[in-house]
């Protein structure tokens, strides 16, 4: 008789996700809308997105507030749960702003191929986060950390894209990226 010591995982619930996303609703909000511009949107990211960020802060391999202590009580289960319910979750509004600067962060975003992880509208796919709709205080943020170095991302990729991105281009993605739905 042969035994196999292969487990097998839950599929994601995103009913059970969204009970054990209670804590996350403080900042994230029920709707997946962050509640402040520092605070990303969770709303339609892709699930193992959000599941693979949830491991890198449970590892402290990732930053962010209290983050790090939240995550490190989640299961894997629990991260699969709570990223299915967050995914299911309909996108975040586009936000009107400055037209040139817009169309500047699309011709850059188009230069850089950032459509290529992140998708034709940036909407995201697998594990690659969703920009489409975040809000771009966040997305600020995150490029110039990716670009200083202070946030690793998983192989590098990020890191070599936004190398060489200056303080207005950044601006520029983050507009672009707020302005899609």
């Amino acid at each position: 008789m042969l035994f196999s010591s292969t487990v097998f995982a839950a599929p994601p619930d995103a009913v059970a996700g969204k009970a054990k996303a209670q804590t996350c609703f403080a900042c994230h909000g029920e709707n997946g809308i962050g509640i402040f511009g520092e605070i990303p949107n969770l709303a339609a990211q892709p699930a193992l997105s959000i599941t693979y960020q949830l491991i890198q802060f449970r590892g402290q391999q990732r930053k962010g507030g209290a983050m790090e202590a939240l995550a490190a009580s989640l299961s894997d289960q629990d991260m699969r749960d709570i990223a299915a319910y967050y995914a299911a979750l309909p996108p975040p509004p586009a936000k009107s702003g400055n037209a040139n600067l817009i169309a500047k962060g699309q011709q850059i975003s188009n230069n850089q191929y950032c459509n290529s992880c992140h998708g034709a509208q940036l909407q995201g796919q697998k594990h690659i986060a969703r920009l489409a709709g975040q809000s771009s205080e966040y997305v600020v943020t995150q490029l110039k950390n990716i670009r200083s170095g202070s946030r690793i991302d998983m192989d590098g990729t990020m890191g070599s894209a936004a190398r060489n991105l200056s303080d207005e281009d950044i601006e520029a993605i983050a507009a672009y990226a707020a302005s899609l739905n």
